[in-house]
């Protein structure tokens, strides 16, 4: 098994990406920090459970006793979708966590379902994907998808090969740079609760995207995610709207919702697989419905980045969309690509915010984007 031994509590922000912790850093210039909890799961059945103690021992190591941790352990037989781990503490001591803990179980869980991973696989993927982008920016965001030790050098072929950056700044040595990234749900929805439970009336989105404006340096574009809440469309217009520097909106849509008005969207004919043109996630209508309503509005300059699951296929259908799009309207259907999808042998591992504790009602209170309510579990063992 792919070892993990070099991320310590001095450099674990190194193997972290960038939106996290940037995240935290507007957390803790704004004072909101409210106890959350946070659920992991896997997208595959598993028939051993590995990687869970090596997570739970980072987590433990950064977060200290703030932390409670409840787990099934090393061995338990898993079904895609139930909780492996659950987490309670205050959001400033977690956030910046996801990344590494994710990138351990998902690469013990590899190992134990696929063996080692395939390198030269990896390597191909990335120049395809590269190739079907015909020319468009690709970023990779799949540090959480490898064990931390192999994100160096993951990053590297991905740079070898033509991606524009990467999201750790470990990985990102590669470009002579640093990780780059947007906005995660986790800040979105710690606004969230910060507004609920003051009785604010605001839109939780454009608040985490003004305390980025507020906080951020100048210099790092202003990408602000947009999915969280499934309001894909309103959101975005409401961020535009309100905040001059906006550079553009990510799209990253889970695969349980159907994109605000992507049902609703009449596309010219498409030579591409039937699964990109209708369905739950990011697909093309979601993308086409966004662009339309950004540049109806005199949102021309705004831009997207699309993300989840772009393989070489979903990129290839995207790309054709694109061309479409430039034919009817003269300008792009979106503007770059950010991805981790390198490998179908792979276990992909999820954490999400699923709930804050009210300090207010003194009780827990459902929190989570659109799609990712928690699930309840008996097999979990508090720690």
């Amino acid at each position: 098994m792919e070892q993990t031994k070099q991320v310590t509590k001095q450099n674990y922000h190194e193997y972290t990406d960038k939106y996290f912790l940037r995240a935290r850093r507007i957390l803790k210039k704004e004072g909101i920090n409210p106890i959350v909890r946070y659920q992991v799961f896997a997208r595959k059945n598993i028939p051993r459970l590995s990687g869970i103690n090596s997570a739970v021992d980072f987590i433990r190591s950064i977060a200290g006793e703030g932390v409670r941790i409840f787990s099934l352990a090393d061995g338990q037989d898993y079904k895609a979708g139930e909780p492996i781990i659950k987490l309670e503490g205050r959001v400033q001591d977690l956030i910046e966590l996801e990344t590494v803990y994710l990138g351990i179980l998902s690469g013990a869980l590899t190992q134990e379902c696929y063996g080692r991973i395939d390198f030269e696989e990896i390597r191909k993927s990335a120049r395809e994907i590269v190739k079907a982008a015909n020319n468009k920016p690709v970023f990779y965001f799949g540090a959480r998808h490898f064990s931390p030790s192999l994100d160096e050098r993951i990053a590297k072929i991905c740079q070898e090969e033509g991606f524009a950056g990467c999201s750790t700044d470990i990985g990102a040595r590669a470009w002579r740079t640093k990780g780059i990234g947007t906005i995660p749900h986790a800040l979105i929805l710690s606004y969230t609760a910060n507004i609920r439970e003051n009785g604010l009336d605001k839109n939780p989105t454009l608040a985490a995207a003004r305390g980025f404006e507020k906080y951020i340096d100048e210099n790092v574009p202003r990408i602000v995610l947009i999915d969280t809440f499934n309001r894909e469309i309103a959101d975005s217009l409401a961020t535009a709207r309100n905040l001059e520097s906006l550079a553009a909106i990510r799209i990253d849509t889970c695969g349980e919702n159907y994109a605000q008005n992507s049902t609703n969207v009449e596309l010219p004919k498409l030579n591409v697989p039937e699964k990109y043109l209708k369905g739950k996630g990011v697909t093309i209508p979601a993308v086409w419905a966004l662009r339309r309503a950004l540049d109806k509005e005199g949102f021309e300059n705004v831009g997207i980045v699309v993300s989840s699951g772009f393989n070489t296929e979903k990129t290839l259908a995207f790309i054709e969309a694109d061309k479409k799009y430039q034919q009817l309207y003269g300008r792009e259907l979106f503007n770059s690509i950010g991805t981790g999808s390198l490998t179908k042998n792979i276990v992909i591992t999820t954490s999400d915010i699923v709930a804050y504790f009210s300090e207010k009602e003194k009780k827990w209170m459902p929190l989570a984007k659109k799609g990712r309510c928690e699930v309840k579990s008996n097999r979990l063992e508090e720690l």
